[in-house]
């Protein structure tokens, strides 16, 4: 194109210089012709110049199109090798992922069968070693059964032993005491016995070695006593306590108390305890109960 264009502007320079040098051509021809040539010869160049571009853009329209043909069948081949890549690579992972999981399977299912055989042989032994420590223990729970049966059989009898020797001691030391403290006034058929009052609910007497307690009815006393020959008795001084019952009650604890301290003697008639003042009459008499 930029040189249809230089050829044009040279032409109408050529004719212009021509134009100018011929002096007398431009005498002797008129104005009007040398101005239509002119005209035409631009008509021509111009005409020229358009077909000089026309064929340029044509060229230029021709040379992109096939430039843009081949980018797109090179893009277009270029894309089908990467989807045939694509797919080769996919069907090669598909085919690693199957053969991964039939290997994992294998691998499973034979970890699992051997770890079931293990068990199962874990299950046995631990069948055979609870068989033996059961043996092992009946034997030795039986040996010990044995043992301890012996052993508490002679422990029995040695307790069989040692109580019919106690008893044996205590005995001769109960007759022993009680016939020393016979022999002192102290104890005799009354010690260890206890009489209630037939009139109160309350009232009791109580003996023991040597000391006399009891309650009156309303008030606890306590006091000493000696027993002699032929049923003698002496009672000491007896200590009660201040308690404030109703008149009744305490005018019979005080005759009861009285007739304690005066009786001089007793008597014992099968579950009756009389005792006697100094006149040998009956001052009071009580009945057995059991003793604490």
């Amino acid at each position: 194109m930029k040189k249809a264009l230089i050829s044009s502007v040279s032409v109408l320079a050529l004719l212009t210089l021509a134009a100018c040098g011929e002096d007398e051509q431009a005498a002797q021809a008129p104005a009007e012709t040398a101005v239509e040539e002119a005209v035409n010869e631009t008509q021509e160049a111009a005409e020229a110049t358009r077909d000089a571009i026309a064929e340029t853009a044509q060229d230029a329209t021709d040379a992109a199109s096939e430039t843009a043909q081949d980018m797109a069948d090179a893009a277009t081949e270029t894309a089908q090798d990467a989807a045939e890549t694509a797919t080769e690579m996919a069907d090669d992972a598909a085919q690693a992922v199957t053969d991964a999981a039939e290997s994992a399977t294998e691998t499973g299912t034979q970890m699992v069968e051997d770890a079931g055989e293990a068990v199962q042989q874990a299950a046995e032994d631990a069948g055979t070693m609870a068989g033996e420590a059961g043996d092992a223990l009946g034997d030795a729970a039986g040996n010990l059964a044995d043992t301890a049966n012996e052993m508490a059989e002679g422990a029995g009898q040695a307790l069989q032993n040692a109580a019919e020797g106690a008893g044996e001691a205590l005995d001769g030391a109960a007759e022993t005491a009680q016939n020393a403290l016979a022999a002192v006034g102290l104890s005799g058929p009354l010690s260890g016995t206890r009489w209630a009052s037939p009139d109160s609910d309350a009232a009791f007497v109580a003996f023991d070695a040597g000391t006399i307690s009891g309650n009156g009815g309303c008030n606890t006393f306590t006091g000493s006593y000696e027993t002699g020959e032929d049923g003698a008795l002496t009672v000491g001084s007896l200590a009660s306590t201040r308690m404030a019952c109703e008149a009744e009650i305490m005018t019979a604890e005080t005759a009861f108390l009285a007739a304690i301290g005066s009786a001089s003697g007793y008597s014992v008639d099968g579950d009756t305890l009389m005792l006697t003042g100094a006149d040998g009459a009956t001052v009071l008499s009580l009945n057995r109960t059991a003793a604490n």
